[in-house]
C-alpha cells in the first residue's frame, strides 16, 4: 500500500470535486464478490443514501433491500485499473467503504481517489495506511457520521445527470474536432465545478491544439496543482517542456516521480530528458520502466538512444538488439545499430544494417543516406551509385537526396543530373521532413556546394536557413559568462584532426609557436584516434582533452569548465564535426578557421578567420559570420621532407620524359565542369600534356576516367600516380609534375602548398568566392603572382606558356624558391604572431571585458 501511495498519490482526481446538486448522499461499497458484509451495509443504508456495491472480479447484478428497491452493483477487474477508478469516480460518491483491501489488490485504485472520502472498518487495523484511507470506522453510527461529514460541504449548482451530460458532450466535441463546442463545454463544467482537474487538463490540451501555448502551460500547471498525481497532465506538461527545451521545467516535473510510477509516466520522463539533451537522467527512467515492462521493445529502443547519446556504443547496441528481440518491426533500432557500426569502423555491419532498414522501409531517408555514405567510404562505388538510384526512386523530393546527389552525379560523370539537382535546390523542390533532417542535410550542402558553381545568393540563403535550423535542433547557447577566472588569455582549439591528418598537421605549425607567456592553449579532440601526432599535440598544449567519448552536453560542460576566452573551430562541416558544441557556445568568443572556405552558418560563431587576399570585403554580404582578416596568409605553411629513396620517377611510372604533366592530386569532386573545360583547352593546345591523378584508393581510377570523359577529356590523357605510403612519399609525387592547375570553384590549399614546396608552379584563377582565392592568397604571400589569372582565357594561356616557354617556367620556379626562403608565407613564428593579433582583435570587438581582465 505504501508503494501504491508513493506511485499514485494523490492520484487521478475525481471527475467532480463538488458533489452534484439535488440528490441524496451516495455511498459506494468496495468489496469482493459475494461479500456478506457489503450486502449488509447496502441493505442497512439503502433508506438514507444511494448505494452502489463495486464488486472486484464480480458480476453486475443487484442486491434486494428491505423495501421494494434494489441496490445496484458495478463489476471491476480482478486487478482494478485506471479505467475502473474513472468509472467509480463517475458515480459521484461521497464516501467509499473499502471492504476488499485484504482480499484484492485495490491499493492503486484507492490511491487514485475515486470518491471524496475513503473509509475502512476498524478491524482492518493498519492494513491500509492513512494516506490511502481517510479514517477507520466501527459500527453504523460511525459510518453514518462519516457520510454526513462528507455531504456537509458545498455542492455544485447542477445535478449529476446535467453535469455528466455536459461533460460527455464536451469530450465528444473535442474528439470530433469541434473545438469551439468543446471549449464551451469545458467552460460550463468548470463553472459548475471550479478546479475540475479533468476539465482543466482537457481545456489546456485544447488550447495547445489551437496554438495557445501560454494558456496550455497554465492549464496543465493548474491541473497538477490540484492533483499532482494527474499523470496525463504531467505527461502533457513534460511534452511541452521538452519541445521548448525547458530543462528547469523538465527537472521540476520529474523530480518527485519515483521508479515505481506508472510505466507511461516513466517513459514520458525519459523522453523529456532525452529530447532536451540529457541522456543520463533519461537512461534512469527508461531502466525503471523496463523493471515493470521488461519486454517493451520501444522502451529498450529509447534506452539505446540514451546510451548512444552518451557514446556508450556497446551498451546501446545491446539495448537495440533487445528491442529487436521484443519487436522485430522496430526499424529505428536497426538504423541506430548501423550508426553505431559506422562509429566503430565496422562498415560491413553498418551496410548490412542500413540495407535491412531500406528493405523494410523504402522511404526511410536517413537509412538511404547512411547506406550511400557507408558504401562510398568503403570504396564500393558501383554499389553506392546503385543505392543512390534506389534512394532517388523511393524519395525523389527529399532534401538529403539532393546532398547525396551532388556527389553521386559527379562521380557518375553526369553533369546534366548535377545541374538538375542544383536547379531543384534553387527552386526549393526538395523538402526536409523535420528540423533534424533539415539541419543534417544543410550541413552536408554547405560543404558540398563549395565544389560547384552556384550563385552567392543561394549559399547565403542556405546559410541563413541552417542558422535557424541549428538553433531549433541544438537549442540555445549557454548564458554568457560574466566573471572570468584570473590568468593568461585562454584559447581553445576544437578539432577531429589532432592526429595523423593533413589538417591537424598543418595547424601544428601554428600552434607550436604560440606565446605561452600570454596565451594558455587548450586542445579539444573530437576523435578517438590517439597516434604519434596526437602525442605531439599533447606535448605543446597547456591542456588536451578528448571529447570523443562524451555526449554533447557533457562535452559542452567540459569545455565550459575551462572558462575559455576564445574557442577556434577547425572542422566546420567536415567529417567528424560536432556543431552542437559550437551551438552551445561554451566560450566567450568563437571563431571558425582553416577548413572554412564557405560559411559555417551559425549565429554563435562570432567571426570567420580569413586574410586580406582570401576574402574580398564584398564577400561579407554572402557570409553569415563577420569576416576577421589577419595579416599574412590564413593558411599555415608546412615543410615536408622527402625520403632518401622513393618510387616516383617518370621511367618507373611509364610517363614519357618529354610529357608536360599537370598535377591533379585532388578528389573527384574538385574536377568541376568549368575546371575540365579549361583543362581540355590546355590539353588541346599542348598535345604532349597529360593529367596526373593520384586517388587514395585505386578503385577510384574509373571515376576519374568517367569524370574526365564527361568533361570532354580523353581518358587516355590521364596517368595515375600511386598514393604514397606516408606523407614523405606523397610529397615525392611532385617530382614528376610540371605544373598544378588549380581547380575551381574550390581551389587547393594543402595541394597548393605541397606543390610550391617542391618548386612546382601553380596556376590559379582568382574569383570572388573564398574557395576561388585560397591559392591566390598563398601565392600572393609567397610573392609569386605571375601565375595568377583573372579570366579563364588568362588561366589557359598561363598553363600553355609554362609548357612552351622554358625561360618563363624557370623564372616562376626561381621566384618560388626565393619566396620559400624568405617570404611571409613560410615564416611560421610571424604567422602565429599575426594569428594572435587577430584573436586579440576578436576579443576586443566581442569580449573587451575578458581582454581587460587578462591584462592583454
Amino acid at each position: 500500500a505504501a508503494r501504491c501511495q508513493a506511485a499514485f498519490a494523490p492520484g487521478v482526481p475525481l471527475l467532480a470535486p463538488l458533489r452534484s446538486a439535488g440528490r441524496r448522499a451516495r455511498l459506494v461499497v468496495l468489496a469482493a464478490e459475494g461479500d456478506a458484509h457489503a450486502q449488509d451495509i447496502a441493505r442497512r443504508f439503502a433508506a438514507t443514501a444511494d448505494i452502489v456495491v463495486a464488486s472486484v472480479a464480480g458480476a453486475e447484478t443487484s442486491i434486494p433491500t428491505a423495501g421494494a428497491g434494489r441496490v445496484a452493483t458495478v463489476a471491476l477487474a480482478p486487478t482494478p485499473t485506471l479505467d475502473d477508478a474513472k468509472r467509480l469516480a463517475t458515480l459521484d460518491a461521497d464516501v467509499l467503504v473499502d471492504l476488499a483491501g485484504l482480499d484484492a489488490p485495490v491499493g492503486p485504485l484507492l490511491a487514485m481517489r475515486p470518491a471524496r472520502r475513503i473509509v475502512t472498518p476498524q478491524d482492518f487495523g493498519a492494513a491500509l495506511p492513512g494516506p490511502l484511507v481517510d479514517q477507520p470506522f466501527e459500527g453504523d453510527a460511525a459510518l453514518a457520521a462519516a457520510l454526513a461529514q462528507s455531504v456537509a460541504g458545498p455542492a455544485s449548482a447542477a445535478d449529476r445527470q446535467t453535469q455528466e451530460s455536459a461533460w460527455r458532450a464536451a469530450v465528444a466535441a473535442h474528439r470530433g474536432g469541434a473545438r469551439a463546442a468543446a471549449a464551451d463545454g469545458y467552460a460550463q463544467v468548470l463553472a459548475w465545478q471550479p478546479g475540475h482537474p479533468a476539465a482543466t487538463y482537457l481545456a489546456a490540451a485544447l488550447a495547445r491544439e489551437a496554438g495557445d501555448l501560454d494558456a496550455a502551460r497554465a492549464g496543465f500547471a493548474a491541473a497538477l496543482a490540484r492533483t499532482p498525481g494527474h499523470h496525463d497532465a504531467r505527461i502533457a506538461a513534460l511534452s511541452m517542456a521538452e519541445v521548448e527545451r525547458d530543462a528547469r521545467r523538465v527537472s521540476e516535473l520529474t523530480a518527485e516521480v519515483p521508479g515505481d510510477a506508472p510505466v507511461e509516466l516513466l517513459r514520458a520522463c525519459g523522453l523529456a530528458w532525452l529530447r532536451i539533451g540529457a541522456p543520463g537522467p533519461a537512461e534512469q527512467f527508461f531502466a525503471a520502466a523496463l523493471l515493470q515492462a521488461p519486454f517493451d521493445g520501444e522502451t529498450h529502443y529509447n534506452l539505446g538512444v540514451a546510451l548512444q547519446s552518451q557514446r556508450r556504443f556497446e551498451d546501446a547496441a545491446r539495448a537495440y538488439q533487445r528491442a529487436l528481440a521484443c519487436n522485430p518491426a522496430l526499424t529505428g533500432a536497426d538504423f541506430n545499430l548501423g550508426v553505431i557500426f559506422t562509429e566503430l569502423g565496422n562498415r560491413d555491419g553498418a551496410i548490412a544494417a542500413f540495407r535491412e532498414v531500406v528493405a523494410r522501409s523504402p522511404a526511410h531517408v536517413a537509412a538511404h543516406v547512411n547506406l550511400c555514405e557507408a558504401l562510398l567510404f568503403a570504396g564500393r562505388i558501383d554499389e553506392w551509385l546503385a543505392a543512390f538510384r534506389r534512394f532517388e526512386a523511393a524519395c525523389p523530393d527529399a532534401l538529403p537526396l539532393a546532398a547525396q546527389g551532388i556527389e553521386a552525379s559527379h562521380y557518375a560523370g553526369d553533369f546534366a543530373a548535377l545541374e538538375r539537382i542544383l536547379e531543384g535546390l534553387r527552386q526549393e523542390r526538395y523538402v526536409a521532413r523535420g528540423p533534424v533532417e533539415l539541419a543534417d542535410a544543410l550541413e552536408q550542402l554547405l560543404y558540398l556546394l563549395l565544389y560547384v558553381d552556384v550563385e552567392p545568393q543561394m549559399l547565403r540563403r542556405f546559410g541563413a536557413t541552417y542558422a535557424t535550423a541549428a538553433e531549433q535542433v541544438y537549442g540555445p547557447a549557454l548564458p554568457a559568462r560574466v566573471e572570468r577566472a584570473p590568468g593568461r588569455l585562454r584559447i581553445g582549439y576544437l578539432s577531429a584532426d589532432l592526429r595523423n591528418h593533413v589538417m591537424g598537421k598543418m595547424m601544428y605549425q601554428a600552434l607550436q609557436h604560440h606565446d605561452r607567456a600570454r596565451f594558455d592553449v587548450r586542445l579539444y579532440s573530437l576523435s578517438s584516434t590517439h597516434d604519434d601526432w596526437t602525442g605531439r599535440f599533447m606535448a605543446i598544449a597547456d591542456g588536451f582533452v578528448s571529447l570523443a567519448a562524451l555526449d554533447d552536453a557533457s562535452a559542452v560542460a567540459r569545455i565550459a569548465a575551462d572558462d575559455l576566452d576564445l574557442l577556434v573551430d577547425l572542422n566546420t562541416h567536415t567529417r567528424g564535426a560536432r556543431p552542437a558544441l559550437l551551438a552551445a557556445k561554451p566560450s566567450r568568443v568563437q571563431i571558425t578557421h582553416v577548413a572554412s572556405a564557405g560559411t559555417l552558418g551559425m549565429r554563435t560563431i562570432d567571426f570567420k578567420l580569413t586574410d586580406h587576399f582570401a576574402d574580398v570585403p564584398e564577400s561579407q554580404a554572402d557570409q553569415l559570420e563577420p569576416l576577421l582578416p589577419m595579416d599574412g596568409c590564413v593558411y599555415p605553411y608546412r615543410r615536408i621532407e622527402l625520403p632518401a629513396t622513393h618510387p616516383y620517377s617518370r621511367l618507373r611510372l611509364g610517363i614519357p620524359a618529354d610529357a608536360f604533366v599537370i598535377g591533379a592530386f585532388v578528389n573527384p569532386l574538385k574536377l568541376s565542369r568549368r575546371t575540365l573545360i579549361l583543362w581540355r583547352e590546355v590539353l588541346e593546345r599542348v598535345p604532349r600534356a597529360l593529367v596526373a591523378c593520384s586517388p587514395l584508393d585505386a578503385r577510384l581510377r574509373d571515376v576519374y576516367r568517367r569524370v574526365a570523359h564527361a568533361g570532354g577529356i580523353d581518358p587516355a590523357r590521364l596517368v595515375f600516380v600511386p598514393a604514397g605510403r606516408d606523407e614523405g612519399e606523397n610529397q615525392a609525387r611532385y617530382e614528376v609534375i610540371d605544373v598544378v592547375l588549380d581547380p575551381m570553384p574550390f581551389g587547393g590549399v594543402n595541394g597548393t602548398l605541397e606543390a610550391l614546396d617542391r618548386g612546382v608552379p601553380v596556376v590559379t584563377l582568382a574569383g570572388r568566392r573564398h574557395g576561388e582565392r585560397t591559392s591566390y592568397s598563398i601565392l600572393a604571400n609567397l610573392g609569386v603572382t605571375d601565375t595568377v589569372a583573372h579570366t579563364g582565357r588568362e588561366y589557359v594561356a598561363l598553363a600553355v606558356r609554362l609548357a612552351e616557354d622554358p625561360p618563363f617556367a624557370a623564372s616562376v620556379r626561381s621566384a618560388i624558391a626565393r619566396g620559400l626562403a624568405r617570404s611571409p608565407l613560410t615564416d611560421m613564428p610571424a604567422h602565429t604572431r599575426n594569428l594572435e593579433a587577430a584573436y586579440l582583435e576578436a576579443l576586443r570587438r566581442a569580449a573587451p571585458a575578458a581582454l581587460a581582465a587578462a591584462g592583454a
